[in-house]
């Protein structure tokens, strides 16, 4: 795939964030460059500007979960997609207080009060963040093995077993899939982890082309790229986890594809769609203007899915 040299120049001229996943990503340059540049996230920028606002105890904002977007969850969750590097001390306390603090019945990860109401989606974003950072515990395969038998037999997650929580399905099944993708990283012989609990979560995202029924998208915040997702789902969220996947060219992720390419302005960008309301430590980019981190990820899964 060629990619307009004025682009990567545009690219390249932000937050080391950007720049470092640039040089890995789309430029291809050798490791030993880009974690150069990925040395300087804590010097200057976002990810340094967030490392300098964590208590002493490992928390952000005294807050396991609520507050969004200032709790300690989606504070580590920002930092795990800006790159900071596994086994990072800070990166490690806050997991250990998110872990120790939420686990619930030896196999889940619970954050309401007296932690009464089951959220697979929560269990999946702390042990995504707890394998990607390296933080041990034995009981995160416990964590894993729960939520392979919570799976449907269709395939997909539930946040819960109430009714209401079917609307909730394809953004539970990815945060549940990236977790898995994330366990499977830290621990490569899967530990039991049957290969197909992965394909079968898949298969359920690819039988609706990710996004559609009956021709149409099943819900119109799912074709309008954010940036942070967060918890949420879109189009050019669920191609990311495929493309950091890697092994499942399916036929039925061209809907997506063609949906991006559509997107993309004249220039070869595109843009920042939309915004999760809710508190943050700073802005990144404006809604409506083009943006460095949907550029990102938007060319590096078409690079993915043009390499063959």
């Amino acid at each position: 795939m060629n990619i307009k040299p004025e682009i990567i120049t545009w690219l390249l001229n932000s937050d080391p964030a950007i720049r470092w996943q640039v040089m890995q990503d789309l430029q291809d340059l050798r490791e030993a460059t880009y974690i150069q540049e990925r040395q300087k996230l804590v010097e200057k920028g976002w990810y340094a500007e967030l490392l300098r606002l964590q208590d002493k105890d490992g928390l952000w904002n005294q807050s396991l979960y609520n507050g969004k977007w200032i709790s300690t969850t989606y504070t580590l969750y920002l930092l795990k997609v800006f790159g900071l590097v596994p086994f990072n001390l800070q990166g490690l306390a806050a997991c250990a207080q998110l872990f120790t603090q939420g686990i619930y019945n030896q196999n889940e990860i619970r954050f309401s009060r007296n932690q009464k109401l089951q959220d697979l989606g929560i269990t999946g974003l702390i042990l995504s963040m707890c394998c990607y950072f390296g933080y041990h515990q034995e009981r995160l395969h416990s964590i894993t093995e729960y939520l392979a038998s919570q799976q449907s037999r269709e395939g997909n997650w539930l946040p819960n077993a109430s009714a209401k929580s079917t609307v909730y399905t394809f953004e539970t099944t990815l945060i549940v899939l990236e977790a898995l993708l994330q366990y499977r990283n830290r621990y490569p012989t899967g530990n039991g982890l049957e290969a197909n609990v992965e394909t079968k979560g898949q298969e359920y995202l690819l039988k609706h082309q990710l996004y559609l029924d009956g021709g149409k998208a099943m819900k119109t915040n799912w074709i309008s790229f954010s940036f942070p997702p967060y918890w949420f789902y879109d189009v050019l969220t669920a191609l990311d986890y495929f493309q950091r996947f890697g092994h499942n060219k399916d036929k039925r992720i061209q809907a997506g594809i063609d949906l991006i390419v559509e997107k993309q302005n004249k220039e070869g960008t595109w843009n920042l769609e939309s915004k999760h309301p809710g508190k943050i430590y700073f802005e990144m980019e404006i809604p409506g203007k083009p943006s460095k981190w949907n550029s990102l990820r938007a060319l590096r899964v078409l690079k993915w899915w043009g390499g063959g």
